[in-house]
C-alpha cells in the first residue's frame, strides 16, 4: 500500500515497489501498469509510469521519478505543497490525491505476481542459452 508523508512543504508518495521493479514492469509488461474498469472492464482508469523528469500524481496516473534513501529504493513521487493551500494538510492532500492513491493501491496489489512471472520467464530463457 502506497504511503503518503507530509514533511514541511513536501508531499512524498512512496510505492510498495522499487523504482527498479517499476522499470522492469514497464519494459516487459507495460500493459500490467494500467488499471482497467468501467462498464466493460476495458476502460483505462489509472496508470503507473516511470519518468526521468519530475514525478507527479493525478486522478489518471502516477509517474515515479525518485527512490527512497533508506536502502529499499522504493519508488517515490515528491511534490511541493502549493503556497495557496489552506486548512488541514491531511484533508487537503486527501482531497487532491486520495482517489489516485486508492487506484494506485489497487494496481500495486496485482504487480508482485507479475514481477514473479517475469523473473521466472527470464530464468527459463537464461537456462536455455548456451555460451561456448
Amino acid at each position: 500500500m502506497a504511503k503518503i508523508l507530509v514533511a514541511g512543504d513536501a508531499v512524498v508518495i512512496t510505492s510498495d515497489l522499487s523504482l527498479e521493479d517499476l522499470k522492469t514492469l514497464k519494459k516487459y509488461r507495460s500493459k500490467e501498469l494500467v488499471l482497467k474498469g468501467g462498464e466493460d472492464g476495458k476502460e483505462k482508469v489509472f496508470a503507473i509510469d516511470v519518468t526521468n523528469g519530475e514525478g507527479g500524481i493525478n486522478s489518471f496516473s502516477a509517474s515515479f521519478a525518485g527512490e527512497s534513501h533508506d536502502g529499499k529504493k522504493l519508488a517515490t513521487i515528491t511534490m511541493a505543497l502549493p503556497k495557496e493551500y489552506e486548512g488541514d494538510v491531511k484533508e487537503w492532500v486527501a482531497e487532491r490525491i486520495g482517489a489516485a492513491i486508492i487506484y494506485l493501491n489497487k494496481l500495486e496489489e496485482q504487480l508482485p505476481a507479475v514481477l514473479e512471472e517475469i523473473k521466472a520467464e527470464k530464468e527459463a530463457v537464461l537456462d536455455n542459452i548456451t555460451v561456448v
